[in-house]
């Protein structure tokens, strides 16, 4: 890609997430200041690479998944928040009684995106003890951890109280990973690694009725696909400290922002949720941005 190519590239992704429309060759070429002759075929070798595509015959150019991608990772690294804001900010979480609720509405606030916060512990923490209690249909698991911590389970599986009473015992603690499952306990075991193997990590979300005011949203399946991405529970591999990374279209449809950090004991990200039209320049300096006003680290 030429260097006028890519100019042209950038300018089309930037106007069509201003406008939510096809880019006319026009506005182009006035914009760059080129010929119409010559804006029109440096277009036609952006479709052919793959970065636009045009709808209708009549109608201007729309990036592809490629384009917005290549756009996207143009902005990297991202632009750091104005002072005046982050020290706001920073004032502001200094005060706030549950800093981590905070900082994902001001996600929101600042973007216009749907915002999720995940931490997870450096480490599992190893369990000292583990109670078992029958329930209607099922079986309550409390885990105590180190630390003074605990951990609350509801397990789809009933069990008589003397089987259970064998479970706790084969559980005696303190350990790290599960011991074997005594016979015929296997289920209950397997249920309760499972309850055990996300550890402490904790994820915090808000600002899903902003995805309703993008264009994108009268698409039933669009939302269908960003409310799923938006409720999981989030990704094996958290985004590496100090990194920022944009994905697009891995989703059908879909961009995420993320901004990974450590704070103490907790490896987390901030994700950005949004059509692949994403308003990419502001995303990108709010996710890094908040990570490093919630770290304390200072941009520069």
């Amino acid at each position: 890609m030429t260097a006028r190519q890519r100019a042209l590239l950038h300018l089309l992704v930037e106007e069509y997430i201003k406008t939510k429309a096809p880019v006319p060759s026009a506005r182009l070429a006035e914009g760059l200041g080129l010929s119409p002759a010559l804006c029109r075929y440096e277009l036609i070798a952006l479709e052919e690479m793959g970065y636009l595509t045009k709808p209708h015959a009549s109608a201007g150019r729309v990036p592809t998944r490629l384009g917005f991608r290549q756009y996207s990772l143009s902005l990297l690294p991202p632009k750091p928040l104005p002072e005046a804001t982050r020290e706001r900010l920073e004032r502001a979480l200094e005060g706030a009684k549950e800093p981590e609720a905070f900082l994902v509405k001001m996600a929101v606030g600042l973007s216009g995106y749907p915002a999720l916060l995940r931490l997870r512990p450096r480490r599992s923490p190893r369990v000292l003890q583990v109670h078992l209690s029958p329930l209607p249909g099922g079986t309550l698991a409390v885990f105590v951890l180190e630390g003074g911590r605990v951990k609350e389970a509801r397990l789809p599986l009933a069990l008589p109280p003397e089987r259970l009473r064998q479970a706790e015992e084969a559980l005696l603690g303190p350990f790290a990973a599960l011991p074997p499952a005594p016979r015929g306990l296997e289920e209950l075991f397997a249920h309760l690694g499972r309850a055990l193997a996300p550890g402490l990590s904790l994820t915090y979300r808000e600002g899903l009725s902003e995805a309703l005011k993008e264009p994108e949203a009268k698409d039933p399946a669009f939302l269908e696909r960003l409310v799923g991405l938006y409720e999981a529970g989030g990704e094996e591999v958290l985004t590496p400290p100090g990194r920022v990374d944009v994905r697009v279209g891995e989703v059908e449809g879909l961009a995420q922002v993320q901004a990974g950090f450590t704070k103490g004991e907790w490896l987390g990200e901030i994700v950005l949720l949004g059509p692949m039209r994403m308003r990419y320049l502001e995303a990108l300096s709010v996710a890094l941005g908040l990570s490093q006003v919630y770290t304390g680290q200072h941009a520069g």
